[in-house]
């Protein structure tokens, strides 16, 4: 039995639309399928409810990151495979899959994965339908947050890019994700830094961070390459640490993400860890996968190797 898990309000009703044609697909090929949907946040404890862990051989995502994050813990320990059909405005995840040998393409000057493309959603929906019936397996880490409190699979992190995720999902809409990039040309001028104790394996160090990401995937924000070296089945997260920086400088490096250029400044440096731990004042708003949470210091991220099964 295979559990598609759908947010019909993802992509602007998209998510809803690809039910017909993954329903069909599995009908094609005699596969038992059951559709759950959910749309609203919190709504874990329910869908885990209405899953026969028992029976099931497979749960699938159907709808963007932020769907994928709210529900990957569903397989995180658990003997089932767990696959995502992108049909969100937020796929950043699909373009760090590997293939069925474990190996992610890449290419360009600083050897970001490449990004699939579909000439059609209903050929994107096709094309990972049928990796659902194909069910090619490999081992996937996920990244714990506070000893399992929460979970992500794509990237979290803390800084400038939770004001420009805050400012983009009202924009969401309208421009996709090109929303993103628009909201963040907004932020480059606004935004201010405070001071946070990064430790990351055993290593401290107390600084202004214009941004922190803790990267399983290498890409977010609508196609951001923020963390090129990253693989989604290393046994680690690539930790990408930006500094304060002049703000004209600063606007010249976010272009440079869409292909991973920022590499090459000083104030920009990659580090692939298992656990890191963030200590700080008062409250922090953290992006998990496009999700937004509250969390009060400290905060720990860990990486769990091999936690899933993972379609590809």
């Amino acid at each position: 039995m295979v559990y598609f898990i759908v947010n019909p309000a993802a992509g602007s009703g998209k998510s809803a639309a690809a039910v017909s044609i993954i329903e069909n697909i599995m009908r094609e090929n005699n596969i038992g399928c059951s559709f759950i949907y959910t749309n609203r946040a919190s709504d874990f404890e329910r869908i885990s409810n209405l899953i026969d862990f028992e029976r099931a051989d497979s749960v699938v995502c159907v709808g963007g990151d932020g769907t994928i994050q709210e529900y990957i813990g569903l397989a995180v320990g658990r003997k089932i495979n767990f696959g995502v059909i992108p049909a969100g405005s937020g796929n950043d995840l699909i373009n760090s899959i590997p293939d069925a040998d474990g190996n992610i393409m890449r290419s360009g000057k600083y050897n970001c994965p490449v990004k699939r493309r579909f000439d059609s959603f209903e050929k994107k929906i096709i094309y990972f339908t049928d990796k659902i019936i194909q069910n090619n397996i490999i081992p996937a880490d996920v990244i714990s947050v506070n000893g399992g409190e929460k979970y992500l699979f794509n990237i979290g992190g803390t800084g400038i890019d939770i004001q420009v995720l805050k400012d983009a999902l009202p924009l969401k809409r309208i421009f996709g994700g090109a929303s993103y990039f628009i909201s963040l040309i907004k932020n480059v001028v606004n935004y201010k830094t405070d001071e946070i104790t990064l430790t990351a394996d055993g290593k401290s160090e107390t600084g202004e961070f214009l941004l922190l990401a803790f990267c399983n995937g290498a890409y977010y924000g609508g196609g951001l390459c923020i963390a090129p070296p990253a693989n989604i089945n290393d046994g680690l997260m690539t930790l990408c640490k930006t500094k304060k920086m002049p703000r004209l400088k600063l606007i010249a490096m976010f272009p440079k993400t869409k292909t991973g250029g920022h590499i090459n400044l000083k104030e920009v440096e990659f580090l692939d860890c298992s656990f890191v731990k963030l200590e700080f004042g008062g409250v922090k708003t953290i992006n998990l996968d496009g999700n937004l949470f509250e969390f009060a210091s400290p905060l720990t991220f860990e990486v769990i190797k091999n936690a899933v099964n993972l379609i590809v």
